[in-house]
């Protein structure tokens, strides 16, 4: 009984969905001095998601739109805290403007990382950078949820350094 328990739990932990981090600050002044938010769509390389046929399909043309999503669900989370006075991405750059971008570093059916940087809207120097990753990825449209979410909370975890 005993055995069971221990290899139920050891399974369990194995195939938990994981998010690894790292974050970085680098910026000289406080990060609550920005005011708005200029985000900017994720870089996936195809290379990541392609399976290597010539015509694209309906696969490939669904990771293609991901990184529009995930810009969607970054604004709609960053908005709903009401962090800055301004979050899209047309905002005119001045010195209280962040720059949010980044790229996709690996895109696959069990695991997806990103990495993200925070460049000043005044100098275009990187204040901040992270890096996420989630495992055990199954269904690629909640992945890209959970990863808004994730960069958003980064986003205010930030505020105070």
């Amino acid at each position: 009984m005993l055995c069971s328990v221990a290899l139920l739990m050891t399974a369990c932990a194995a195939t938990s969905n994981v998010v690894t981090d790292e974050e970085i600050v680098t910026n000289q002044k406080p990060m609550a001095t920005y005011t708005s938010l200029l985000l900017r769509d994720f870089e996936l390389k195809r290379e990541l998601y392609d399976d290597g046929d010539e015509r694209m399909g309906e696969r490939e043309q669904r990771y293609e739109r991901i990184p529009a999503q995930l810009t969607e669900q970054i604004q709609r989370y960053v908005k709903a805290r009401r962090v800055y006075e301004s979050v899209s991405r047309t905002t005119e750059l001045t010195p209280k403007t962040l720059i949010l971008q980044g790229k996709f570093i690996r895109m696959g059916r069990f695991r997806i990382t990103i990495e993200a940087l925070l460049l000043d809207g005044a100098s275009g120097q990187e204040v901040a950078y992270f890096r996420q990753t989630l495992w055990d990825v199954l269904d690629t449209s909640e992945a890209v949820g959970r990863l808004g979410r994730e960069v958003a909370n980064f986003l205010d975890r930030i505020q105070y350094k």
